[in-house]
This record gives structure tokens, sequence and C-alpha cells, in this order.
């Protein structure tokens, strides 16, 4: 069984990576972009074609907070958060 991990890299974490089993497939600067490609070949998309549409995602702007609070309902799980992408790690 194929194992992906979505994964930050860089010496100050300021990147991410898609390992599969152990070895690193793919890295970029966005997370969401990476998912996009990833889901897209897990649902059984080429490489170009994956590569196509984590392209229309990077080229996206992030959503804003009022973007996503207007998908949120309350189900116990916390109102999104206004920065979501924070830089101070814990």
């Amino acid at each position: 069984m194929t194992t992906y991990r979505i994964t930050p890299i860089g010496c100050a974490h300021t990147g991410w990576a898609i390992e599969r089993d152990g070895a690193i497939l793919r890295t970029g600067p966005r997370v969401e972009v990476l998912g996009a490609w990833l889901d897209a070949i897990l649902a059984g998309a080429s490489t170009y074609d994956a590569d196509d549409i984590a392209d229309v995602i990077a080229k996206r702007p992030r959503p804003s907070y009022e973007e996503r609070l207007a998908v949120f309902s309350s189900t116990g799980r916390p109102e999104p958060s206004r920065e979501p992408f924070n830089k101070a790690r814990p």
C-alpha cells in the first residue's frame, strides 16, 4: 500500500513537500497547491492534468475570512481563523 504525506520542509519550515513512502515526490511553498495536486493524482488524473489543476489553484488568491465563514456551520468545531497561515509556530 502506498502512503502519502504532506510535510513541512526547510530549515525554518518555509515550504511543503509530498512524500510517497518516505521519498519526496513534489515540493512547493503553498500547502493547498500541493494538496490539490495530490487530490487529483489520487482521483486518477495523470501527472500532466494534476500539474494543470495545481497551477490553477496556485494562481487563485487564498480565500478570505468572509469566504471561509460563508460555508461555516456550527457543528461543534471552532469558527475559521482570520489568519489560518500564521507565521508564528508554537
